[in-house]
C-alpha cells in the first residue's frame, strides 16, 4: 500500500497505520506551516491589543489606577473595539486588555486600573 504525503506529496509506504507524512521533517514543516498561517490569521487583532495595552502602560505609569479621558486615550492611540476579556470588580463591569480594566463611569470618563 502506498499513500502520498500531506506535505509534499511524495508517494511513501507507511510503517505505521496512522502515518500521514513521508518522513518526520514533513510532519514538522507542515505542522509549523499550520502554525504560521494560524498566527498571520490573528496577527493584526493581536497588534491593535498590544498597541492598546503599551497605551495603558504609558498612561499608568507606576500607578494602579487613574482616571482618563476617551479623547486622551484615542489620541494616544487606543482603540475601543478591542478587548482580551471582560471583568467585574464589586458593582463595576471592566473591559480588559490584559492585565488592565477600563470602566466608563461618565459619557467621557475611563477608570484605568491595573488587575491583580
Amino acid at each position: 500500500m502506498t499513500l502520498h504525503c500531506l506535505h509534499s506529496g511524495e508517494e511513501f509506504s507507511p510503517t505505521r497505520s496512522n502515518q500521514k507524512f513521508a518522513s518526520r521533517a514533513n510532519q514538522i514543516k507542515y505542522n509549523n506551516q499550520l502554525a504560521k498561517q494560524r498566527r498571520e490569521a490573528i496577527k493584526p487583532h493581536s497588534q491593535i491589543l498590544v498597541q492598546n495595552r503599551n497605551v495603558l502602560i504609558k498612561v499608568l505609569g507606576k500607578e494602579t489606577r487613574k482616571t482618563v479621558s476617551k479623547d486622551y486615550l484615542l489620541g494616544a492611540g487606543f482603540n475601543f473595539l478591542y478587548y482580551t476579556q471582560s471583568c467585574k470588580s464589586g458593582d463595576k463591569a471592566y473591559q480588559c486588555i490584559f492585565e488592565f480594566g477600563l470602566c466608563q463611569y461618565a459619557p467621557n470618563q475611563y477608570e484605568i486600573r491595573k488587575i491583580k
